[in-house]
């Protein structure tokens, strides 16, 4: 039967022609066309070895009459010298005892056991082979089934046979462990193969839902595979054009070496943008959407806005947590609140830059418009340096404060501490 593939990411599929033979000699002759026989050459273990990392596991074609091919002369080898063949086949059915109890890695032990028995049937070395493939897929061994389908399909290369059903076994158990491997390309190819074997009625009896079912995976993988791959893009782009985003919003970004645990990240807004045109519809003036405290330090306490879109004001954000006046409360007090001076209207609200200058936030005004009053740009020349709003671990801080008394004491309090008084 002839074969074909591309040899292209083999990872040892033939490193090892029946690993239990150390040596291997070839001698006898092969004839072509006007060819007399050859000279008696020696193959041992390395040069299996050496031959077999550089062949594919389908040949694309068996070598025409009078070529010659090191490894199928040392095939031809193996297959016509050695004895053995009652004990392999005796352990060939302890194997089988082994695995109907599902005792499988004892089965392989068992089916190497009669490899080792140097077995001159070909047919009981493919058995041999396929049954501990088998064996060895179930215990998801999947690289020693790879190397044993190996075997097995340049094993049938040797000669022609009246049946490919022992080599569509070996064929559905590889693509079983190539799926495994999420090797998708190999695996698609070596199912093609096959069902062409079934559809061209060379294989009797063979039920193609199965092949229809490995490649229903195959596809399923390489979509899996697909989109983690897109995802993965997506993230590395919008994460350099976030960077460019921040930076160019004037947004001083700092990162501690203890971050908050489970605190939102700062995001492009979903809703501005086209999933499935990401790549032309985010830029860095897409809106960002921000994780924000409202800090009350009058009391100590704090709320956290997890997602402040930045086009969105101040007012927005306090409307939905605060009573509109004492005469509007259609919002409740914060029970915090003992004095119930916390209304929308008696509220103001402070940000400290990364240079200590503190600024009075206009609630009307957007979070972008704030973060934009707050950039300043570096001036050598008058030693003024770059200043804005701080993004500490991708969070910024607000005070929010009652009009009057408590806001003047706070203000005084924040210039001691910062000026050192």
């Amino acid at each position: 039967m002839a074969q074909s593939q591309s040899q292209q990411d083999q990872d040892g599929l033939l490193d090892t022609l029946l690993q239990s033979y150390s040596t291997a000699s070839a001698s006898g002759s092969v004839k072509g066309p006007g060819i007399g026989p050859e000279k008696k050459k020696e193959y041992g273990y390395k040069d299996f070895e050496a031959v077999l990392e550089s062949t594919p596991i389908f040949m694309k074609e068996t070598p025409k009459d009078g070529e010659t091919n090191d490894v199928l002369e040392a095939l031809r080898t193996l297959v016509f010298e050695g004895e053995g063949d009652e004990v392999a086949t005796n352990f060939k059915n302890h194997g089988n005892e082994l695995h109907l109890q599902k005792s499988y890695s004892e089965a392989v032990k068992a089916y190497t056991s009669g490899l080792d028995s140097n077995p001159k049937d070909l047919k009981l070395k493919i058995t041999l082979l396929n049954n501990r493939a088998q064996s060895n897929l179930l215990l998801k061994n999947h690289k020693s089934v790879l190397k044993d389908v190996g075997t097995i399909i340049a094993l049938y290369t040797t000669e022609k046979w009246d049946s490919d059903k022992p080599l569509i076994k070996a064929m559905y158990r590889v693509s079983n462990s190539l799926i495994a491997l999420e090797r998708w390309k190999e695996a698609l190819d070596v199912i093609t193969r096959a069902k062409k074997e079934i559809q061209d009625g060379k294989i009797v009896g063979e039920d193609i839902s199965l092949w229809d079912g490995l490649e229903d995976k195959v596809q399923k993988g390489q979509k899996r595979d697909e989109d983690r791959m897109k995802r993965i893009r997506k993230e590395q782009v919008t994460k350099g054009l976030l960077e460019r985003a921040i930076n160019q919003r004037g947004l001083i970004n700092v990162k501690t070496s203890n971050p908050p645990d489970n605190s939102p990240p700062v995001h492009f807004d979903p809703s501005e943008y086209k999933e499935d045109q990401w790549e032309e519809s985010i830029s860095i003036d897409t809106p960002l959407i921000f994780p924000v405290f409202l800090l009350y330090p009058q009391y100590g306490q704090s709320d956290f806005i997890t997602s402040f879109q930045e086009n969105t004001s101040f007012l927005d954000q306090l409307n939905v947590m605060f009573p509109q006046s004492p005469s509007k409360v259609e919002i409740p007090p914060a029970e915090w609140d003992e004095k119930k001076e916390y209304y929308v209207d008696n509220l103001v609200i402070y940000v400290e830059t990364s240079q200590k200058r503190l600024l009075k936030v206009g609630k009307e005004l957007t979070l972008r418009e704030i973060i934009r009053k707050a950039k300043r740009d570096q001036n050598e020349k008058d030693r003024v340096e770059k200043d804005g709003i701080v993004l500490k671990d991708g969070l910024m801080s607000f005070v929010v404060l009652p009009k009057g008394e408590v806001e003047k004491r706070w203000i005084e309090e924040f210039k001691k501490s910062r000026d050192g008084k």
